[in-house]
């Protein structure tokens, strides 16, 4: 499954190896650790799930099955919040 950033929702930028994300609609914002930060960079370049999962495995000592996991649930929640959609006509 490949998301979208919502540009409607938040603007978000690096700030050191961490990222900030700023929600229009609630003027707050919200700090995303170094993996956070490399999810949503790999949302905005249109990278899928399992290729979010491949990229982060190259980098992160971790299972594959625990990477996915973690990934899955991380987009689910912004997604939740509304700071990602899943891309209209895009199956897993």
């Amino acid at each position: 499954m490949m998301y979208q950033i919502n540009p409607e929702k938040i603007l978000y930028t690096q700030l050191g190896d961490e990222g900030v994300v700023y929600n229009l609609e609630k003027n707050e914002y919200l700090t995303l650790n170094e993996t956070y930060f490399k999810i949503l960079q790999g949302v905005e370049q249109g990278l899928t799930l399992d290729e979010l999962v491949v990229a982060l495995l190259a980098e992160y000592d971790v299972s594959e099955e625990q990477c996915h996991s973690e990934v899955e649930a991380a987009l689910q929640e912004m997604e939740g919040m509304g700071y990602i959609y899943a891309s209209p006509g895009q199956v897993s």
